[in-house]
């Protein structure tokens, strides 16, 4: 499947947001930009993620560091919620 892109300055005038937040998200590692003559751009997948961070830092007030620290538990979170599943799997066998 191909990757598809938004030209950040798009996305931002939709979303009404400053493109510095999303520069200032892929400076800290929390996203990545592809940049393609003179052009920045996101990856489509990547949006509801951006999502999630533009609710935290515009809605919440959360800084950037915070919004990092939330990303990564939110990623822990999944891992664990994986793991459980796989669990309950191997569980249902024994039980069985």
């Amino acid at each position: 499947m191909e990757t598809k892109y938004i030209k950040i300055t798009e996305y931002c005038t939709n979303e009404n947001i400053e493109s510095s937040f999303i520069i200032a998200l892929e400076k800290e590692g929390i996203l990545h930009i592809e940049t393609r003559e003179n052009n920045q751009y996101l990856a489509t997948e990547d949006l509801p993620d951006l999502e999630m961070f533009k609710r935290w830092h515009y809605d919440l007030g959360i800084n950037l560091e915070g919004i990092d620290a939330m990303r990564h538990m939110v990623e822990r979170m999944k891992e664990m919620q994986k793991e459980i599943k796989q669990l309950r799997k191997q569980t249902r066998f024994l039980i069985e």
